[in-house]
C-alpha cells in the first residue's frame, strides 16, 4: 500500500495525519529551552504561542503592534529567531543584538519599530531555532505555534489569534 496526502477520518473529517504532526511538532518546540527566547508574558496566561519572527517582517510587527491586546486575552509570546536571509544576514545581527540586549523585549518592540538598537553579540540558540524551523516546515515569518501543535502560517488580527490560542490550549496544549 501507499498513501500520499493526508489521512482523513470521514465520519469526523479529522485529519489524523494533521494530529500526529501537531503532536510532534509540540514535542519539538516543547522542548526548546524557554530561557534561550524573547518572551511576553501576561500576569494571568490561559495560553501559550511560539513566534518564529524576523524584524525585518512587516507582518511580524504588525502582531507585535497588538502585544497589549494578546497579553489581555491571556496570551503568552515566546518569540523564536528566524531570519529570513538567513545567517550571515543583516537581519540575524539584528535579531542576535535584541536577544543579547540587557531589555531583550524592548529591544524587540525597538527593532520592529525599525529604530535603531545597540549592536551586541554573544551566544543565542537562534541557529537552533532556525534548525527547528527548518523540522517543523516553516516557510516564513511570522509561524505561529499554537500549544497544540497546529501551525498558523502568517498574520492574524489579535482577536482571532486569542480565540484560537486559547482554544488551541484547552484542547490539546
Amino acid at each position: 500500500y501507499l498513501l500520499t496526502g493526508d489521512l482523513i477520518e470521514l465520519n469526523s473529517s479529522r485529519n489524523l495525519t494533521e494530529e500526529v504532526r501537531g503532536k510532534a511538532r509540540r514535542e519539538i518546540v516543547d522542548a526548546l529551552d524557554e530561557s534561550g527566547m524573547v518572551v511576553f508574558s501576561p500576569k494571568k496566561v490561559r495560553s501559550i504561542i511560539t513566534v518564529f519572527t524576523d524584524v525585518s517582517c512587516p507582518y511580524c510587527a504588525k502582531l507585535h503592534q497588538e502585544m497589549g491586546a494578546l497579553s489581555k486575552g491571556g496570551i503568552k509570546v515566546r518569540y523564536l529567531g528566524y531570519p529570513r536571509a538567513g545567517i550571515p544576514s543583516q537581519a540575524h545581527d539584528i535579531l542576535v543584538s535584541v536577544w543579547c540586549a540587557d531589555n531583550p523585549q524592548q529591544a524587540m518592540t525597538d527593532a520592529k519599530a525599525g529604530r535603531e538598537i545597540e549592536q551586541k553579540n554573544c551566544d543565542t540558540q537562534i541557529r537552533e531555532h532556525m534548525a527547528v524551523a527548518d523540522q517543523i516546515g516553516v516557510r516564513g515569518t511570522p509561524t505561529i505555534v499554537l500549544q497544540d501543535g497546529s501551525i498558523l502560517p502568517g498574520y492574524l488580527p489579535a482577536n482571532e489569534l486569542v480565540e484560537r490560542a486559547n482554544a488551541a490550549a484547552e484542547t490539546g496544549g
